[in-house]
């Protein structure tokens, strides 16, 4: 490949060969060391490439060995700049965009985080920033070992990292510090009580002696599981209570909302703030004036992408939308739809990781609006521990 890009640069034609000996030219080629490529055979002599300067040359010698030289095609460089040289525009820019190229070569055009799960890359690109390593940067200035040991301080959950410059994409390897489980302490002695009132229905008991059965109901702060154990010789002995007591309790949820409320619509009013980005350099492109009222903002960011790598070349644009304010009364089917959405929110956040087993709602008007009363059933693990203080010769809750 590189071979022929050389060939390409220095320019080379493709040549015929005809005569009553054209043998004999190979052979002073051969003496003279002149090279030359893809010989074929012909029925007056042969054919092959050769580079423009070596056929310049051996054109004497070809009249000599009586061999007569003839160009079937020109490739290269040369010829294709001999063809446009009354163009000088063209040439002068071609000239430009390599200057260009070659001087933005110099600077880095996008960093990319490798191996983060729990650290964002925004964290990480804002930490980088912090310590002078950013897109646009000039890559001569730039320190790699101070740079890690600068992200390493200020990010105490890295364990390992890496920063690599190739080219104009400086790639930075992460390795997360995993963190250690902290671990009970299960040396003192505990009994397990109730949390809530329900109704039992899964016990995991690791130690202790559980006073309760499946499918009783038990009531808050009732005894679960004993830290009292007997032992093999009639022994009693008073041991760190471990288990898992999982039951059905009740919840319920009452959700309210006023009949008549503000409620906000997007106008068609808007204000555009747009901006190129050219390395670290934002050039604004068009201006706006700030209206007052209530306002949601937009951001988006546009980049140019090549061959997968972010060109330090893009465009942001910051869009600004007015709200406007109206009164709203609600009808019974939109305070319905309304309040289920809701209720449906509070199911993800209160409950947690909790089974819900029976669910009902119903809507009621009030004097002033509409209220949701949601009555659940969910299973969840009901197991409080109780730890024990030894007073005397007694065991005190």
């Amino acid at each position: 490949m590189l071979l022929k890009i050389i060939r390409l640069l220095r320019g080379y034609v493709v040549f015929a060969v005809s005569g009553a000996f054209p043998e004999r030219l190979i052979n002073l080629l051969n003496t003279r060391g002149i090279r030359y490529w893809d010989i074929v055979p012909s029925e007056y002599g042969f054919s092959g490439c050769m580079l423009l300067s070596d056929y310049l040359r051996i054109r004497p010698t070809a009249r000599r060995v009586r061999v007569r030289l003839r160009v079937k095609e020109r490739r290269g460089l040369p010829f294709f700049a001999c063809r446009y040289r009354s163009r000088k525009g063209l040439l002068i820019g071609a000239a430009a965009s390599l200057v260009i190229l070659m001087f933005l070569s110099q600077f880095v055009w996008d960093v990319r985080f490798v191996g983060n799960d729990k650290i964002s890359s925004s964290q990480l690109y804002s930490a980088c920033e912090k310590c002078g390593f950013r897109v646009g940067m000039f890559k001569g200035s730039l320190d790699v070992i101070e740079v890690e040991r600068k992200l390493e301080l200020m990010l105490p959950d890295i364990r390992w990292l890496s920063v690599n410059a190739l080219n104009n994409v400086a790639t930075v390897e992460i390795k997360e510090r995993e963190k250690k489980p902290k671990l009970a302490e299960r040396t003192y002695p505990c009994n397990i009580k109730a949390s809530e009132d329900g109704v039992i229905t899964n016990i995991i008991t690791h130690s202790g002696t559980c006073e309760v059965k499946r499918g009783s109901a038990v009531t808050r702060n009732q005894l679960l599981v004993n830290s009292v154990v007997a032992s093999g010789d009639e022994s009693l002995r008073y041991v760190h209570s471990d288990a898992e007591i999982f039951a059905d309790v009740r919840r319920n949820k009452r959700i309210i909302i006023p009949k008549t409320n503000n409620k906000l619509t997007l106008g068609d009013k808007y204000t555009e703030k747009e901006n190129l980005k050219f390395l670290f350099f934002d050039i604004p492109l068009s201006f706006s004036s700030s209206l007052d009222g209530t306002k949601l903002m937009t951001y988006s960011e546009e980049a140019v992408v090549g061959n997968d790598v972010t060109l330090p070349l893009g465009r942001t644009l910051e869009r600004t939308y007015y709200l406007s304010q109206s009164r709203q009364t609600l009808s019974k089917k939109q305070a319905e739809s309304l309040l289920k959405t809701r209720l449906a929110l509070c199911e993800c956040f209160a409950f947690g990781n909790c089974e819900i087993r029976q669910k009902s709602a119903f809507v009621t008007e009030t004097e002033g609006g509409f209220a949701l009363n949601a009555d659940f059933v969910i299973n969840k693990n009901i197991a409080k521990e109780q730890k024990l203080y030894i007073k005397g010769s007694d065991m005190v809750q």
